[in-house]
This record gives structure tokens, sequence and C-alpha cells, in this order.
């Protein structure tokens, strides 16, 4: 869509009527624009404009007129290049050019080096090869700065002169060698160098306003013990490294609440872990563990736990110690039984138990009624053949996942799950969804693909809040498939037919049953009984003889 096209729809829609009101913010987003809409040039006023994901090939030199412009996203256009007069936006604090084709070269990096007012510049994705010295020198009000998604090998010294820089981003990078400048900006807290080929970090490499540093999917062996001397850290990430401990002091992030470990070569609980009383967030997810170590009972603010992808055949005792607990994933571990005790985890909201070894529903789960979610879906393994009448105790169950098992028949208790949304049971055995699933006025989402299906109940179109039913691959006659694929209205609509059908059938049949009794004939088969009782009563009285009279004896003669 070119400018021409496009400038009436910007006035008639995302402007005020009067066109004497000033306009201060504008949405063009996903329009697919072509070109920058002149109509959009004259507003004098503008502060904040959104282009982001259209075709924009050019930024006009009357960009320029825009002299109030605070706010200005670009990213996902076909830019291949900027105008010199987008460096007179002197009032401009915040750009956003990712995913652009963009030519690093001279005239690019000389129009940002204008913008002095700048406070976030984000640069994803444009394939930067450096960052010039000269943005870092010119654009010293900067407070984040985006460079994901790029080549860069290493960072200039002179972005020590953006003192007041807070965020900065490289994940996806080339980076070999830790930028050791980065410790000397005095307001950094957030650090992101994720994707990266890091393969160790310097000695001292914590800054000390350092709050978020993620080194997740690098090449990391160790971790230096100095990591832990600036207690200011909140959230550290490592995960998916080649880590096999941790440094002995670890518990001297005093402050840390989420710690990330997962993907690496631990084996074992590291027992520091337990000394970081503020710890809130834990994952472990593919670490080799096949228990928990005693002094993990401490992690009392513990909300969050991720064991998924371990060796674990026994549910970990250690975890009913953990009351705050909210979230818990043990999936495709090796558990074949829940104890009675996780009864104490009185605010689990989220469990995650998919392959596993149960053979049967661990009703002990029955017991955390502050439960959500429930992931119980076998990918492999034993499956589950049944569930308890027992479940409808969950009742502020919100998501209930069973897909891949052997269930056959699911309870009518089920129909007390009053909060359900979404019923997932795609891939068992099930041949008839139970009458009371009607009840589940909240659900939106029922899954029940590749069961055994042959019909549905009659009053499944009162799941008035019904988004999403899938049926495919079952033997339905009732309805048919071919009704099944026009969607959730078409069925609802059958079976709403379907009902005053039957309504209808019974009214005729009442009304003739009136007609009959008005007529004094009654009813088809209560007339073939009397007829029967009048016929009886007809022979008996034909067959039946007067019976002499006696005569005493001593009159014979």
């Amino acid at each position: 869509m070119n400018s021409a096209q496009f400038d009436n729809r910007v006035i008639n829609c995302n402007m005020p009527g009067n066109t004497g009101e000033k306009v201060f913010f504008l949405d063009c987003s996903a329009q697919q624009l072509e070109e920058l809409p002149s109509a959009v040039l004259q507003l004098q006023h503008l502060e904040e404009l959104h282009l982001e994901k259209n075709f924009i090939h050019t930024i006009p030199g009357e960009i320029q007129h825009l002299k109030g412009l605070r706010v200005l996203y670009l990213q996902n256009n076909h830019l291949h290049g900027l105008c010199e007069e987008l460096s007179e936006l002197k009032q401009l604090q915040s750009l956003d050019l990712s995913d652009n084709p963009l030519t690093s070269g001279p005239g690019f990096f000389h129009v940002l080096a204008q913008l002095f007012s700048l406070r976030e510049l984000r640069l994803y994705n444009l394939g930067i090869p450096a960052l010039p010295a000269q943005i870092c020198k010119n654009i010293y009000n900067l407070e984040l700065l985006g460079l994901s998604g790029n080549r860069l090998t290493m960072l200039p010294s002179e972005i020590r002169n953006l003192t007041k820089l807070r965020e900065i981003y490289l994940q996806s990078n080339h980076l070999e060698i830790f930028p050791s400048v980065l410790k000397e900006l005095p307001l950094l807290e957030i650090i992101d160098v994720e994707q990266n080929l890091l393969v160790s970090l310097p000695g001292e490499v914590c800054g000390p306003s350092w709050k978020r540093l993620f080194l997740a999917s690098n090449r990391l062996t160790s971790l230096p013990t100095r990591l832990c001397k600036f207690g200011s850290l909140r959230v550290l990430d490592v995960s998916s490294n080649s880590l096999s401990k941790l440094p002995r002091n670890c518990h001297a992030l005093t402050e840390l609440l989420d710690l990330g470990l997962s993907h690496n070569n631990l084996g074992a609980f590291p027992p520091h872990i337990g000394r970081m009383c503020s710890l809130q967030v834990l994952y472990l997810k593919n670490t080799g563990l096949t228990k928990l170590h005693p002094k993990a009972t401490s992690l009392k603010r513990l909300r969050l736990l991720d064991l998924s992808q371990n060796g674990f055949t026994e549910f970990p005792e250690e975890i009913c110690a953990l009351t705050d607990l909210q979230q818990l994933s043990l999936d495709d571990n090796k558990l074949q039984e829940i104890p009675g005790n996780i009864r104490s985890l009185t605010k689990l909201k989220c469990m995650g138990l998919t392959g596993n070894s149960f053979s049967h529903f661990p009703e002990a789960i029955c017991g955390l009624q502050s439960l959500e979610k429930l992931y119980m879906g076998q990918d492999q393994g034993l499956k589950i053949h049944t569930l308890p009448q027992s479940i409808s105790l969950l009742k502020n169950l919100r998501e209930l996942y069973l897909e891949n098992n052997s269930i056959e028949v699911l309870p009518e208790t089920i129909g007390l799950l009053l909060h359900l949304e979404t019923l997932d049971c795609h891939n068992n055995l099930i041949k008839f969804l139970p009458d009371t699933l009607c009840c589940l006025q909240g659900l939106k989402h029922l899954l029940v693909q590749n069961n055994c299906l042959t019909h549905l109940p009659e009053n499944l179109d009162r799941l008035q809040a019904l988004e999403t039913l899938q049926l495919q691959d079952n033997p339905l006659s009732d309805p048919s498939l071919s009704v099944c694929n026009q969607g959730i209205t078409a069925i609802h609509k059958y079976l709403q037919d379907k009902k005053w059908r039957r309504t209808q059938s019974t009214k005729i049949q009442a009304w003739w049953r009136g007609v009959m009794v008005r007529r004094r004939l009654g009813p088809f088969k209560g007339l073939q009984t009397k007829e029967k009782k009048a016929k009886g009563k007809k022979d008996a009285r034909k067959g039946r003889k007067k019976s002499p009279k006696k005569v005493p004896k001593n009159n014979l003669k």
C-alpha cells in the first residue's frame, strides 16, 4: 500500500476528528505500508510514531519536520539506509531499527552518532560486525543498548563512556571473551550475553550494580569465585553450559532470587544452594540428578522448582518441606508414586508430571486443593487407564492435561470441576464423554482427538464458552464427521436441532394420547388391554350356569 492510498485512512481512522486537535501518538504498524504517509509528516506535535512491521524502503527527508518526535519504531521493514535528515530529530529518545536489511556502513552510523538525546537504541539482527567507537562517544545518554543477533566479536573500549547505561543485550553474537569493560559502567544492571562462544569468565567479572546476568548457551566449564563477590545480583542464568559444580561461596549471593542451572552436567544437587535462603526460582532441568540433598529443605522461599528430565525414581521427600512452592515440574523422570504428604504443599498451583512411569493416577494429588494446572500426559512407558472419582476435589483446577494415556472412561465427577477451562485428553481410548461434562460452563478448550468416540453428549451445546473443540480421528456418527469438520457452531446447531426434533416428536405423541383419552378410547396399548378384559368377561358370562337349588333329604321320596 503506497502513501496516497493510506493518507485518507490515517486521517480518518487514526487521528482525532477535529483537525485542530494535536496528535501526539500514532500507530501505523502492520499496515502494509511501502512508504511513510505524507499525512504523518505533517503532524508537527507528534511525539511517538510506530511504523514497525511494514514494507517501508526509505525514510524521506521530510521526517525532519517532526521536531518533537521522541519515540520512533521502524523495526521489521525493508530499510537499506538512513537519510541524513533523521539526525535532525534532536528530541528523539528511543529508536528501534531492528530486523532491517540496513547496510552497516559509515553513513548509517554517522546518522546515529548525531542523535545525542537517545536513551534507548535497538539494533537487533542487523548483521553488524563491530560497534563503532563513534557511537559510544557521542550517544553518552544511552540507558539501553540492544545489539543481539549481530556478528560482534568484541566491544570497543570506548563503551565505558556510556556511564548512564543500565541494560545491554548481546545475545546471539560471536563473543569468545567476556567484555570486561562492562564492569566499569557504574549503573549497569542487566547484561545478556546468551548464545555466544564464551569459554571462561574473567575473575573480576561482576560490576557493583549488576542485578541480572544471563550467560546461558555458552561453553563455560566453571564459574569464577569472585562472581559471588557482589551480593547485588538478583538473577543468574548459566543454563546450557558445561558446568559440573558451582563455586563454594555461591551462598554469598544473598539477594539472588532466580538461579538457572538447567542443561549442565552437575550429577548431584549442589549443597551450597541450600544456603541461598532468598532463592525463589530454581531451574535444574536435565542436570543428571537422581535425588536431592537434605539441605534443599532450607529453601523455604522457593516458589518455582524445575526438576524435569532427570533420573528420579522416587518422589524427593525434601520437596514436601518447601511449603511456599507454587510451581513444581517433575516431567520426564521415572516416578511411580506420589507420597501422601504432598498435601503439605498448600500453595501449589502448577504441577508437571508428564512422561513418568505411573501405572495408575496418583490419587494423593487430589489433596492439592490449590492446584490450577496439572500435566499428566504419558508420552512413553506405562499408561494411566482410569481417573479416580476424587478428581472432583481439585476445585480450583483450570487446566488438565491427560494426553497419550489409555483412559477409556472419564468419571462423572469431572463435571464438578467448575473452574476447568482446558481439558486435553487426546490420544486415549475414551468411548464416550459423560453428560456432566456439559456442566463446565467455563470450558474453553476441549481436545479429544484420536479417541473412540461415536457420539457427543446431547447437551454439549450448553458449553457456550467453548473456543476449541478437537474431534478428528474419532469414529463419530452422531454428529457425523462432515458436521464436526464445520466447527463448533455447526455442532451446536446439529445438537439443538436434534433436541428440537425429539421435543416435537414427544409433543405429537402427547397430543395423540390426549385425543384418544378425550374420545374415551385411551392409548393404543390401553385399548388392547381393555378389549382383552372385556372379551374375557363376556366369555366368562357365557360359560357360567345356574346351580340347582338344594332339596332337603327328608323331602325326597
